[in-house]
């Protein structure tokens, strides 16, 4: 058995859906309530602040959008669960591979680790805003369980001011997969169609003090991972070569002709690596 038979096949490949959900909204509105995340926000019980605001921007996606994704989610569990079953009875045995035509730890640990990063990927992208809405209504569906989830969020949310969202309700189709024949295509925008700026049907990003340093330490830009490595690496240098016992001996002649600029230039390149990186 191979590693690629052990990752089901889904409809929609996590790694093709656009980034709609910024991290401020991700950090403030929806890692609190999914324990997925619990390793970037603390979980938190209750229903999520959801507002009329994010129901607008969860009206502009296909329904279909998040029947397909949610499959995709219920697969990929499922698959992740019995994946995770194997792999500890295999380490209960003290075994390295299950036994005849059985996979090895190592090729059971590798899919865990795939699906699982589809699963955060698909959530994060896209899923959560669907996950969460499902969280605010469940608590409303068990006590008006006679009316439609449409029905229940014009009777609890309250107005709000907003920017209302570009897209048409219903319009978007940010995914893989196929539009289904019953649907009317030519009022639908694509994943697949050309030209189309994904950025714009984004929801809106709010980024606060907090959620600014997280998004620092868990989802940085490439020129902050630079920046970054280059204050490590001047840091490390500094902390060096003051313990360095050959230090004192190239101060020491920094009056003289040869190393009167070594020391002072050498500082300054380091110090003008961020402006030429950036």
């Amino acid at each position: 058995m191979s590693l690629a038979s052990l990752i089901p096949a889904t409809r929609v490949d996590p790694a093709l859906l656009p980034s709609l959900l910024p991290w401020s909204l991700r950090y403030n509105f929806l890692y609190p309530y999914c324990d997925l995340f619990s390793h970037i926000v603390p979980t938190k019980p209750g229903p999520p602040p959801w507002n009329g605001e994010l129901e607008a921007y969860y009206r502009t996606f296909d329904t279909q959008v998040w029947y397909l994704l949610g499959h995709d989610h219920d697969t990929d569990t499922y698959a992740l669960e019995k994946l995770r079953s194997r792999q500890g009875e295999l380490k209960r045995r003290k075994r390295k591979k299950e036994h005849g035509e059985g996979v090895s730890l190592a090729d059971l640990e590798a899919a865990i680790a795939a699906i699982q990063s589809h699963i955060v990927v698909r959530w994060s992208k896209l899923l959560g805003l669907h996950e969460i809405r499902l969280v605010f209504l469940e608590p409303l569906e068990k006590l008006h369980h006679s009316y439609d989830d449409f029905y229940l969020m014009r009777k609890v949310l309250p107005s709000m001011r907003y920017e209302r969202p570009i897209a048409r309700p219903y319009s978007l189709w940010p995914i893989s997969a196929r539009v289904p024949h019953y649907c009317d295509r030519k009022k639908r925008v694509c994943l697949w169609h050309d030209g189309v700026n994904w950025t714009k049907y984004a929801l809106p990003d709010r980024p606060s003090p907090d959620s600014e340093a997280a998004r620092r330490r868990f989802e940085p830009t490439a020129a902050e991972v630079l920046e970054d490595a280059d204050e490590s690496a001047e840091s490390g240098w500094a902390e060096a070569t003051m313990g360095d016992a050959t230090v004192p001996l190239l101060l020491s002649h920094s009056n003289g002709p040869r190393s009167s600029g070594f020391i002072p230039a050498f500082t300054g390149l380091l110090h003008r690596r961020h402006p030429q990186v950036a």
